[in-house]
């Protein structure tokens, strides 16, 4: 599990042109942001996302509420960095079935949601979105190709370290 902020201030990506041509984009500097709460099963290769207008432990506590729903009968082991407005495990705002596993500090390699952001960013970068709700709509088809496709889910996720984990705890 992992969050991302996307915004209006346009993300610059990297882009093929023909060589001695320089590729030219309209480019804006707003700051306003949106942010994207997801994670993937390790398992069965599920992805669950929420958009939210910020960062915050109310926050974090709604989108486990929300994950845990998905499947009220299964105990869901969230492995996650330790940012400050994450909850931590035994804290209890927690939804009864979430446990909670913490990624080292300064580690975002370990976490396969900081690609998946990567992924995304690539494919609505270098786009002008005049406001958040146009920049949530090109987000959609691209969120929903992962969470409608579970062997795409597990082919970035499949890590042997992560198995082991989940089923440790």
């Amino acid at each position: 599990m992992d969050k991302a902020h996307f915004g209006l201030h346009t993300l610059m990506r990297k882009v093929w042109c023909l060589r001695g041509t320089r590729p030219v984009f309209e480019q804006q500097t707003r700051y306003e942001w949106d942010y994207l709460y997801g994670s993937m099963d390790v398992v069965g290769g599920e992805a669950h996302f929420c958009q939210a207008p910020s960062v915050s432990l109310e926050w974090d506590q709604w989108y486990l509420k929300d994950l845990a729903a998905t499947d009220p009968e299964a105990i869901h082991v969230v492995i996650r960095d330790q940012a400050g407005f994450h909850l931590h495990d035994g804290d209890g705002r927690l939804p009864s079935n979430v446990r909670l596993i913490d990624l080292p500090p300064y580690s975002p390699e370990l976490n396969p949601c900081e690609q998946l952001w990567d992924l995304i960013k690539d494919a609505i970068g270098n786009r002008v979105y005049k406001t958040i709700d146009e920049l949530r709509e090109a987000m959609t088809p691209v969120l929903r190709s992962w969470w409608t496709d579970s062997a795409r889910v597990i082919s970035l996720i499949g890590r042997p370290w992560l198995h082991d984990q989940a089923n440790a705890s």
